[in-house]
């Protein structure tokens, strides 16, 4: 895959909701969007080759709200989770920077140890849309998948002992054809 202009990080101000929009229900992928547990695990269902696509890792600044918590740096990765070599969800995960057997996994899926390992404890799940104009609409075009659908999102918090951390997911327009019904 080659991403011909790089503009990582790629997250976008995102308006969260904590139920599904009553016009939720209508969209191709409102159960997948609903559905719990691991994505990665479902998604490896669905093909033949499972890989995941590091965009890039960074100790950063969050986005304004995208972090409900008052530290000034996280640390940011984001993914492309590609099924038979095509990338069909995007990934931006945030955490507290002392969450170290989180970081430089590489290709490894994170889905993989939230929900093997047993101190990591799924909380609540929000959901959203990216702006139309914003830069996880350009990854996509850039991806070459272009829709006039909207790109919708969830996000889900873990927590880890004492600390908290996010993962959001968005399914790329290829997505809408390429994955069946739950």
């Amino acid at each position: 895959m080659n991403l011909t202009s790089p503009g990582f990080p790629f997250g976008d101000i995102i308006q969260w909701s904590a139920e599904p929009p009553h016009s939720f229900s209508a969209q191709p992928l409102a159960t997948w969007l609903t559905a719990d547990g691991s994505l990665t695990q479902r998604l490896r269902q669905c093909c033949q080759q499972f890989e995941v696509t590091l965009l890039g890792e960074v100790v950063a600044t969050p986005l304004p709200g995208e972090w409900p918590g008052t530290e000034d740096k996280l640390w940011i990765r984001e993914v492309l989770l590609c099924l038979d070599n095509r990338p069909l969800v995007y990934a931006r995960t945030l955490a507290p920077s002392s969450l170290t057997q989180l970081q430089h996994r590489g290709q490894k899926p994170l889905g993989e140890l939230l929900f093997t390992d047993n101190n990591f404890i799924p909380g609540h799940m929000e959901w959203g849309q990216a702006p139309i104009t914003g830069k996880i609409q350009q990854l996509a075009t850039t991806l070459g998948q272009t829709s006039a659908n909207t790109i919708w999102g969830r996000r889900r918090y873990f927590h880890y002992r004492q600390q908290r951390l996010l993962v959001a997911e968005f399914f790329l327009p290829e997505a809408v054809s390429r994955l069946p019904p739950l």
